[in-house]
């Protein structure tokens, strides 16, 4: 969504409009909704009104995945709202939304997609049926964009996708062009299925130091009748091996992985194969998302759902078992040195990320977008901390 947001806004700054706050009396409101979730969808609808409150005159324009999966329930809010799928915003606002992008606002780092659509249909999720079936990006225009985004000063740039791994070319190749096809200096890796994840993209992570060595491998649940019925296509013991293979070749990496808590059937015993599991690996953090019923999904004619004080009390759990893991990978990297991408600087410090995907506070005020190579000294509650 941020990369269908920053095409939406390079088109219309191009055509001359001016950008403006989203707080800021307006002629044009655009909402980009998302609809994993229902507080997604909660999130969208409040930014919609706000617009509507904001400005009697201004046109409203809501588009995103909600505008594909239930047209009617953003059209309900006000008559004065636009409703249009992604593929309509261009037509609708009359502009040409470019092929490439050249800047990201707002950001220290750049987002290039590399692939639209998944046709995995995991029952609880709805983004099949927003995004539609995989589509590849051709490979001569994401080089195109990483080189134009590199000469805007950009030095690191995500890769980022529906499901990446289901590019056609594999996302390993698609990374080795980037290396070799641009003169970027860092590469990120969004989140990727652990069924897609290719032995030859490791290679290319522990090799080349323009990788930036962090993973994102959503797991969902430890418990193999739940993920059968999440329709997710492994076992929790391959995801096992999967991460204790990519920690053995490249100790220093973070991987990350999403939670799904509360999915309907998710008993005590299954609630314990996922705590069992993380416990076990060496994961640097969790994203727990409580379980949302999409209407649509198969999941949603389950039965047995799983009540709401049960959730809160699993995601607690698990969101503490994270912060562990954060505080436990971070006290790791103490006495090392990493290149760290600046993101803010202020009252003579800077903040960062490094090439693992740690939040790192510095001593010093550095310009945001550069890249320093930094000693860690320490560990607080926000981050790691260290000098320049």
């Amino acid at each position: 969504n941020q990369y269908d947001s920053e095409l939406i806004r390079e088109a219309l700054v191009k055509g001359g409009h001016e950008e403006s706050s989203f707080n800021d009396t307006c002629d044009l409101y655009i909402i980009n909704t998302c609809t994993v979730t229902h507080r997604s969808d909660s999130d969208a609808r409040k930014l919609i009104r706000r617009a509507l409150k904001t400005s009697n005159n201004a046109r409203v324009i809501a588009t995103g995945c909600k505008a594909v999966t239930d047209p009617a329930s953003l059209q309900e809010i006000s008559p004065r709202v636009e409703v249009a799928a992604p593929s309509d915003v261009s037509g609708l606002l009359g502009v040409r939304l470019p092929r490439v992008i050249t800047h990201f606002q707002h950001r220290s780092r750049a987002f290039v997609k590399i692939q639209q659509g998944c046709d995995n249909f995991c029952t609880y999720c709805i983004v099949p049926y927003a995004r539609g079936r995989p589509f590849s990006r051709d490979i001569d225009e994401i080089i195109q964009e990483v080189e134009q985004l590199t000469s805007s000063g950009y030095r690191e740039v995500v890769l980022t996708g529906v499901n990446m791994g289901l590019h056609e070319h594999g996302l390993a190749f698609i990374v080795n062009q980037v290396l070799t096809g641009t003169r970027v200096e860092r590469i990120r890796i969004s989140s990727i299925e652990p069924w897609t994840f290719e032995g030859s993209l490791l290679r290319l992570m522990v090799d080349d130091s323009r990788v930036c060595k962090h993973l994102h491998l959503p797991l969902q649940s430890g418990s193999d009748r739940i993920l059968e019925s999440m329709a997710r296509p492994y076992t929790a013991g391959y995801f096992s091996d999967l991460v204790l293979g990519i920690h053995e070749a490249c100790p220093d990496i973070a991987i990350g992985t999403d939670i799904i808590v509360g999915f309907p059937g998710e008993d005590d015993a299954a609630f314990q194969d996922t705590l069992g599991v993380i416990q076990r690996l060496p994961l640097a953090y969790l994203h727990v998302f409580p379980y949302s019923p999409r209407p649509g999904t198969k999941a949603y004619e389950l039965d047995h759902w799983v009540d709401e004080m049960t959730k809160k009390k699993r995601v607690g759990i698990l969101r503490e078992l994270s912060q562990k893991k954060r505080k436990d990978f971070a006290i790791g990297l103490t006495g090392k040195n990493m290149d760290v991408l600046i993101t803010s600087s202020r009252s003579g410090l800077s903040s960062g990320i490094t090439t693992n995907y740690q939040k790192i506070m510095l001593n010093a005020p550095v310009k945001p977008g550069s890249v320093v190579n930094a000693k860690i000294t320490g560990f607080e509650e926000e981050g790691l901390v260290g000098i320049i």
